[in-house]
């Protein structure tokens, strides 16, 4: 718990810094480094020969969208054929299998670009950070609560401690977060509370997701370069999901 803490009390500032006052060209640079450091511990549960090739597919697809390159979708069957030719050296099951969850790999972590086009939207920056405190808030109340008196299992194969009641205290103290920091930040409360509740039901989902590639693996986080917390996808897992749906429901205009 104490290092948990230390390490937040470092990085929230340097956190809060860039939401607010980095250029956009800087913190797409910094998206891209978090991108690719978490595509390698990703491809650390399963380090194929191959992998390297996959690192650099991987930078030249998140590169594309962040940097906003032409020919998006060309980029991308660049990606899938290359992802196919490094398939044809060997028919293995175990082996088509890791390449395709390397190819996954690839797609996963480029759910972090969508961080921008919150940030890019009308007080975006201030958006992006109701989403950061409402997902970490719902995180910390779904544990806590959970732990203290759930009894209903959420994913009993996928993340045994999860538990249903712990869910539905993080999505409700969760979007009280994000009406709390909508309401002093002059959002419109219908917006906090859409962010709040659909970033918190999909950062479930985020959060699972993560889980089930763990235990497949048999690993209990993707790496330890955060002290008390893991690793970065361990950290980004949740916000990755919720941005990508939170960035849909202002794209559809639903709130």
């Amino acid at each position: 718990m104490i290092k948990r803490v230390i390490s937040a009390a470092i990085l929230i500032p340097f956190a809060l810094f860039g939401i607010f006052y980095a250029q956009i060209w800087f913190l797409k640079i910094i998206i891209l480094a978090v991108s690719l450091l978490s595509y390698f511990e990703w491809s650390s549960f399963n380090p194929l020969k191959e992998r390297h090739f996959y690192y650099i597919l991987a930078a030249l697809f998140v590169s594309n969208i962040l940097f906003n390159f032409e020919h998006i979708l060309i980029i991308l069957m660049v990606v899938f054929l290359i992802h196919m030719l490094i398939g044809f050296k060997k028919i293995e099951k175990d082996q088509i299998l890791a390449q395709y969850y390397l190819l996954g790999g690839i797609f996963y972590i480029s759910l972090y670009t969508f961080f921008i086009n919150i940030i890019q939207l009308q007080n975006g920056r201030w958006l992006f950070l109701l989403l950061c405190v409402s997902i970490w808030v719902g995180d910390s109340f779904a544990y806590f609560c959970g732990k203290s008196f759930g009894k209903i299992k959420l994913a009993p194969t996928i993340s045994p401690k999860k538990t249903y009641e712990g869910a539905a205290c993080g999505v409700l103290l969760g979007t009280i977060a994000a009406l709390v920091l909508g309401y002093t930040a002059s959002i419109d409360l219908k917006v906090a509370f859409g962010m709040g509740f659909v970033a918190n039901i999909a950062g479930i989902f985020g959060d699972l997701s993560e889980s089930i590639i763990k235990r497949i693996y048999n690993k209990k986080d993707s790496s330890n370069i955060i002290p008390g917390h893991g690793g970065v996808l361990d950290r980004l897992d949740s916000l990755a999901f919720s941005s990508f749906f939170v960035y849909l429901m202002f794209l559809w205009k639903i709130f």
